[in-house]
């Protein structure tokens, strides 16, 4: 449709030209700000049914003749319902490449729209999304919106997603959370699970952002692992994500299963037909390997006094810590699915037989006596423990990671302030009267210097030209990052839900710790309320495992 132009102006140095025009016949519908309800502003029509439309809308004028309005949308939408036959636009034609006028519509509408009334949060990352899919990096858009580049890259993720957008809105999530959730939303196109544990997570009342970078994890863990079995993959493999109970029948390990003979199964027979078989591959700890070759190296052989010194020699024949890294050393158990079994050959060992038989029947078929079919049902009991207890240990490692990180940044907000908390000089009194060796934990200059932003050895300079507020918080600062040292340990581990007895590691102190900062406005996490018995360790892993 070609838009009717009454007047029409001299173009001016800038390209515009100033005409009037139908407000019915513009074309609004390309604009970042989106579902506006004009209605909503009854003072706002009545002044343009009274004045009319004082200030011109900018509009660029299409190859079809349409007019596209790039400012102006609520001026055109009231000039709508006040029934006005024409306002004031100003009118340029639109450049012939297509991703230049649109990455110009874009920045122009966001920047003007902030200057004004504003975008929603949700509403600003979708223009950035949109930026973002024209091609242009994320430091032309920081520079082009005047934000800065870690803004652009979250808000270019959630800005792809209806609901991310609108969880931004409704700030429920903030940008980082909205992000992470469009990032599942993307990978639930190929795994449609993640859709269900999305919206699991959702019939929560709390916790959604938490739990979102949880099972983001999840996911990682997932990558990682799939690298690592590749070799495996690629041979013919199966990957088991989850380590399979073997207890319903459904799954068997090596040595729940017997050749025609009766013999024990090969180590390798898994080899012999990857197709029917599936690996579950696991994270078993850490191991040294050298840099160029891959060959692991003995910790012992490494002369960790070198470390970050290229120039230095390691003592006698150790290596030089340079020359190594620290890599995932992984597990790798192979299991049967009973689909597969009649294929593969091989029967059900007697042990297997009389594991899954009633604990009565002493006459059971399996050839063993009433004793061994005791051991072996038994035995079959501590095998699925141990698997039970390691997928338990998964989940609340996996939990316990990312309650540090959102801890570490609850933090880092809450001692950027320029006071502290109420009561906060008391508790620090109180706390360092009984737990004043807090200070010598390992790691306790790195935590201050993580959260802080600033190394340990800076804070007396900062305490000499703070406020005495400021000075207070810095004071805060250095007891609650010693705490955080003490909760994770020299190696920042991620399993202090372990013992509520608080004495796990040395953890005195903890439930003090970790009850303050919920004071000062953190949620608790399930694996941060059985560190200090608030519940038990069971119940941590029925929250965190729910959302799986």
């Amino acid at each position: 449709m070609t838009t009717t132009i009454a007047a029409q102006s001299t173009p001016s140095a800038t390209g515009y030209t100033l005409v009037d025009a139908d407000p019915n016949e513009l074309n609004i519908t390309a604009n970042v700000r989106t579902g506006v309800d004009i209605t909503a502003a009854p003072e706002f029509i009545a002044s343009i049914t009274e004045l009319g439309v004082r200030q011109a809308v900018l509009a660029v004028r299409r190859a079809d003749g349409t007019l596209a309005v790039h400012d102006g949308q609520r001026r055109v939408l009231a000039a709508r319902e006040a029934g006005l036959a024409s306002i004031p636009v100003m009118v340029r034609d639109q450049t012939t490449d297509e991703r230049a006028a649109g990455i110009e519509r874009i920045t122009e509408q966001i920047n003007l729209n902030d200057q004004r009334e504003g975008l929603t949060k949700g509403q600003h990352a979708a223009g950035v999304a949109e930026l973002r899919d024209l091609g242009l990096s994320v430091q032309k858009v920081a520079t082009a919106l005047h934000v800065p580049k870690s803004y652009v890259e979250k808000a270019g993720r959630a800005g792809r997603s209806e609901r991310a957008r609108q969880q931004l809105d409704d700030r429920q999530l903030t940008l980082e959370g909205a992000a992470i959730l469009a990032d599942l939303e993307d990978a639930a196109q190929a795994e449609p699970w993640i859709t269900n544990a999305i919206e699991k997570i959702f019939e929560n009342r709390y916790g959604f952002e938490y739990r979102l970078a949880t099972l983001q994890r999840k996911l990682d863990e997932r990558a990682d692992t799939r690298v690592a079995a590749a070799d495996h993959i690629a041979r013919g493999f199966t990957l088991l994500h989850d380590e399979p109970s073997t207890s319903e029948g459904e799954w068997f390990s090596l040595a729940d299963l017997r050749t025609a003979d009766g013999s024990a199964v090969p180590a390798d027979a898994p080899e012999q037909a990857p197709h029917l078989w599936h690996v579950h591959v696991h994270e078993t700890g850490a191991i040294w390997v050298d840099k160029a070759t891959r060959e692991q190296v003995a910790e012992d052989d490494i002369d960790f006094d070198t470390e970050g010194d290229d120039d230095a020699e390691a003592y006698d024949e150790l290596r030089h810590a340079n020359t190594v890294e620290k890599v995932p050393a992984w597990s790798y158990e192979f299991f049967l699915h009973h689909d597969n079994r009649a294929a593969a050959g091989l029967e059900l060992a007697p042990e297997r037989i009389a594991a899954v038989g009633d604990a009565s029947d002493d006459d059971a078929q399996d050839g063993l006596t009433p004793a061994q079919r005791k051991a072996a049902r038994a035995e079959a009991e501590r095998i699925e423990d141990e698997r039970a207890e390691r997928r338990k240990v998964k989940a609340l490692n996996r939990a316990g990671a990312t309650a540090t990180e959102a801890r570490r940044t609850f933090l880092t907000g809450l001692l950027s302030r320029k006071d502290v908390p109420k009561n906060a000089t008391k508790w620090i009194v109180t706390v360092l009267a009984t737990h004043g060796d807090v200070f010598t934990e390992s790691k306790c200059g790195e935590r201050y210097a993580d959260i802080m932003g600033s190394p340990l050895r800076e804070a007396a300079q900062k305490a000499d030209s703070a406020t005495v507020a400021r000075a207070e918080v810095l004071l805060l600062a250095r007891v609650l990052t010693a705490f955080e040292a003490r909760l994770t340990g020299p190696q920042d581990a991620k399993d202090y839900w372990r013992f509520s007895s608080k004495h796990y590691r040395g953890m005195v102190g903890i439930d003090r710790y970790l009850t303050f900062l919920a004071d000062s406005g953190h949620t608790l996490t399930p694996v941060e309320q059985a560190a200090i018995g608030n519940i038990t360790v069971d119940d941590a892993y029925a929250a965190v495992d729910d959302d799986a």
